[in-house]
């Protein structure tokens, strides 16, 4: 079988698939994540997603190879990881008390062939006033698009989840594993 690589350094994917039992390498080239605003949204995502994967599916011409983006949309707005403490407030703020959608696109590589998709999932925040300065004080708002994570402390402002909770977290592991079934074969995997 030939070899999975992620192409992602963040922590929060590695751990989703880490979870799957499939066994995967990392290596994650640093690009500069730059939107190419002509396009529609979801092509946007899809893009930056495959412009992750390309410098490793170079490296790894014959192997399987998953880029992904996650970005927090609000008001045709994308919100991206807040530059500092007041900054993040300020994102929270922007989101408290109402719904905002995070899409992750996610570029395959299987050899030659390329898979693309986006995952939408809406998160509907309660009324978070009370609860910013403790979480701001926590600092795990640093480097998350949205200035949260879903799986840490701000599980607490989420009053519920219309999607793959997953896909909050960074990886929409459901249809990636979805996939990855129809390209290859697995056995002994769990979900």
């Amino acid at each position: 079988m030939n070899k999975i690589i992620l192409a992602s350094t963040s922590p929060r994917r590695k751990e989703l698939l880490e979870s799957t039992g499939i066994d995967f390498i990392i290596d994650a080239s640093s690009i500069e994540e730059v939107m190419d605003e002509t396009l529609p949204l979801s092509l946007r995502l899809q893009k930056l997603a495959t412009d992750k994967a390309y410098p490793i599916h170079q490296k790894y011409p014959h192997d399987i190879v998953i880029g992904a983006d996650t970005i927090v949309y609000l008001d045709d707005e994308i919100i991206g990881k807040a530059r500092d403490e007041a900054h993040a407030r300020e994102i929270l703020m922007k989101l408290n008390h109402r719904k905002h959608s995070v899409y992750s696109a996610v570029a395959i590589y299987f050899g030659e062939e390329l898979v693309t998709f986006v995952e939408k999932t809406d998160v509907y925040f309660k009324d978070i006033t009370n609860m910013i300065d403790d979480y701001l004080a926590s600092k795990e708002w640093m480097g998350k698009a949205g200035a949260y994570g879903i799986q840490g402390r701000a599980d607490c402002f989420v009053d519920h989840v219309d999607g793959d909770k997953n896909n909050v977290i960074g990886l929409p592991l459901s249809k990636v594993m979805e996939v990855l079934k129809q390209h290859i074969s697995f056995e002994n995997l769990t979900l």
